[in-house]
C-alpha cells in the first residue's frame, strides 16, 4: 500500500513540475520584456528570448518574405494567371463605366489634379503649339515655290476657276458703268479728260456735246466688258499672272504680307471657335457617351492587358527598389513586444497548451518510474 502511495505522489509532483516548467520555459519566450539588473549585475534570462532575439527574428523573416515568400517570379506568376487578369479586366471596366457615366466636368478633373486656371494653361499651350507649326511649316516650305508645296489637285481647282473669275469682274465692270454711279464717273472721267487739253477740248464739247460724248463712252467701255474678245483678254492676263504668281517663292510672297497679323487672327478665330472655358465646364460623359461601348468593350480591355503586361516586366525592378525584406523587418521591429506574444499565443495557443500538459505527462511519468525504481531498491 505504501507503495502505490509512494508512486501516485511522485507522479503528481513529477506531473506538476513538468507542466509548470513548460509553462514558464513558453513564458519565459516573451517575459520578461526588458532586463533586469541588481545593482550592476543582470538577471539571467532577461529579457525574454523573442524580446532579446527580435532585432534578429526580424531580420529574418524579412528575408524569408523577400527571397521564397513574397518573390518577383511568384508575384509575375500571379499576374499572368486568367483568373487575375478577367478579374482586374471586371474592375477596370466596372469602374470605368462608372467614371464615364458621371457628371463630373473636366474642369473638376484638373481641381482634383490641383491644376489651377487650366484654360489659360490650355490656350497657352495652344499658342505655343500653333507658333511651332508655323515656324516648322514656314522654314519648311520658305524657299519652294507655290506650285511644289501645294497639292496639283488644288492647283488645278484653282486654275479652272479662272474663267468664272474674268466671267465675274467684267459682268460686275459691265453693271457698274451702267448704273447710275457709272454714268457720273464717266462724265467726271471725260470732263477732266477734255479739260486737260484746253481749247482743242472745248472745241470737241461744241462739236459733239458733252452729254453725247460721255454716253458714246459709256456706252464703248459696257460694250468691251461685254464683248467675248473682253473675256479672253481678262481670261489670257488672269491665266498670265496666275502662272507667274505659282511660281514665286513662298518667302516672295511673305514680304509682301504680314503673316505676323495673319496668325494673331487664326489664333482668335480658333479660341473663338473652341470656347475653352465652356468645354471644360461640360461633362466627360457629354464628350465619350458616344463611343462608351466601343470604350468599354475593346479599349478598357486592351488597356487592361497591356498595364499587367508592363507592370509585369516592371516587378523585379519595383520589388528592388521596394526592399521587401527591409519593410518587413521594420514592421516587425514596430510590434510592441506584448502585441507580438498576443499574435504568437492567438495563433498556437492549442499548441502551446499541448505542449504544457505534454510537460505534465512526461514529468509524471518520469515521477512515477522514479518511485518505482526508489520501490525496488528498498526492498
Amino acid at each position: 500500500m505504501g507503495i502505490l502511495w509512494l508512486v501516485l505522489f511522485m507522479g503528481v509532483i513529477g506531473a506538476l513540475i513538468g507542466g509548470i516548467t513548460n509553462a514558464i520555459a513558453i513564458r519565459m519566450l516573451f517575459r520578461p520584456y526588458k532586463e533586469y539588473y541588481i545593482g550592476k549585475w543582470r538577471v539571467p534570462f532577461t529579457p525574454g528570448l523573442i524580446p532579446k532575439r527580435k532585432a534578429e527574428l526580424a531580420r529574418q523573416i524579412g528575408k524569408v518574405v523577400d527571397e521564397h515568400l513574397l518573390t518577383p517570379s511568384s508575384i509575375e506568376q500571379k499576374m499572368i494567371e486568367p483568373e487575375f487578369r478577367e478579374e482586374i479586366r471586371a474592375v477596370v471596366q466596372t469602374e470605368a463605366k462608372k467614371w464615364l457615366r458621371s457628371e463630373i466636368t473636366i474642369a473638376e478633373i484638373f481641381q482634383k489634379a490641383h491644376i489651377s486656371q487650366p484654360e489659360k494653361k490650355i490656350e497657352a499651350h495652344l499658342k505655343k503649339w500653333v507658333d511651332e507649326k508655323y515656324a516648322s511649316i514656314k522654314d519648311f516650305y520658305t524657299d519652294q515655290p507655290v506650285k511644289e508645296s501645294l497639292p496639283a489637285e488644288w492647283l488645278d481647282r484653282a486654275e479652272a476657276k479662272i474663267p468664272d473669275i474674268s466671267s465675274y469682274l467684267l459682268t460686275k465692270g459691265a453693271d457698274y458703268f451702267s448704273s447710275e454711279e457709272g454714268r457720273h464717273r464717266v462724265k467726271r472721267m471725260t470732263n477732266d479728260f477734255l479739260s486737260e487739253w484746253g481749247r482743242i477740248g472745248s472745241m470737241i464739247r461744241m462739236v459733239v456735246g458733252n452729254t453725247s460724248l460721255e454716253e458714246k463712252i459709256r456706252l464703248e467701255i459696257v460694250k468691251f466688258f461685254t464683248s467675248p474678245g473682253a473675256k479672253d483678254l481678262v481670261n489670257t492676263m488672269l491665266k498670265n499672272e496666275w502662272e507667274r504668281m505659282i511660281d514665286w517663292k513662298w518667302s516672295h510672297i511673305l514680304e509682301h504680307f504680314s503673316d505676323e497679323k495673319a496668325l494673331q487672327k487664326t489664333k482668335v478665330f480658333i479660341f473663338n471657335q473652341l470656347n475653352i472655358e465652356e468645354l471644360l465646364n461640360r461633362p466627360v460623359s457629354l464628350y465619350l457617351a458616344p463611343y462608351e461601348d466601343k470604350l468599354i468593350r475593346d479599349f478598357v480591355p486592351k488597356l487592361a492587358e497591356e498595364g499587367l503586361a508592363r507592370a509585369a516586366k516592371r516587378v523585379p525592378s519595383i520589388m528592388q527598389k521596394l526592399k521587401i525584406d527591409s519593410i518587413v523587418r521594420s514592421q516587425i521591429e514596430a510590434f510592441s513586444t506584448e502585441r507580438l506574444e498576443r499574435i504568437v499565443l492567438e495563433i498556437a495557443h492549442r499548441e502551446l497548451k499541448m505542449i504544457t500538459w505534454l510537460g505534465a505527462l512526461l514529468g509524471g511519468l518520469i515521477g512515477i518510474l522514479q518511485a518505482l525504481v526508489m520501490s525496488a531498491f528498498s526492498l
